[in-house]
């Protein structure tokens, strides 16, 4: 049964945070989305990759077209998360090869096409799914790694299958905060990345 009073933490700091950047201004997220970008371009796990799970950003997340651009220009397999339909919490990888293949899908989400093959935690498990690199999006990260996303669990049931790569937070600076609640099936990130610096944990 699930802790009432943890559940109460994660969804006062989601709140916060959320709130944090609706209101940032948008000149301001998009030079801290650049510098970010540009600041993870430059890391040895981005440039030695050559399969890369990333997102398209949605509803105030970091930007990410930079690097989508940069990985599709480089010719390197980029995966993309797509909810599966019908199946709530639930959510696939699919290799995309630019935004031609992909649509709004679940709650206005950029997704790639229903008509592309994906991969789901049972390729995970069975490493039938291991990107070098998988960025990832969230509303809060602590320096543990711990990580709070936006309350679906799509991340953390894939990533309880264990597919074997490295995982990013990628977020704004001010998203990192000092001590996050976590429950015993939330996934941790092996590094952190803002507009103000690479992190590994």
């Amino acid at each position: 049964m699930p802790d009432a009073e943890l559940i109460g933490k994660k969804d006062s700091i989601r709140n916060a945070l959320r709130k944090l950047r609706q209101t940032q201004p948008a000149r301001l997220a998009r030079v801290r989305g650049e510098a970010a970008q540009r600041r993870l371009m430059d890391a040895p796990c981005w440039r030695e990759a050559r399969s890369v799970a990333l997102y398209a950003a949605f509803r105030g997340e970091i930007a990410t077209d930079m690097l989508l651009e940069q990985a599709w220009q480089s010719g390197r397999t980029v995966f993309l998360p797509r909810v599966r339909p019908g199946e709530p919490g639930r959510m696939e990888f699919v290799p995309c090869a630019g935004r031609e293949q992909l649509r709004p899908g679940a709650f206005g989400l950029p997704e790639p096409l229903p008509s592309l093959p994906g991969f789901g935690p049972e390729a995970a498990a069975n490493k039938g799914f291991a990107p070098d690199v998988l960025i990832m999006p969230g509303v809060a990260f602590d320096r543990r790694g711990a990580r709070l996303g936006s309350g679906g669990g799509y991340y953390d049931r894939f990533l309880g299958a264990g597919p074997a790569c490295q995982r990013v937070g990628f977020c704004f600076s001010f998203q990192i905060v000092e001590t996050l609640p976590v429950e015993t099936w939330d996934q941790r990130v092996h590094a952190l990345c803002t507009e103000e610096e690479f992190l590994c944990l």
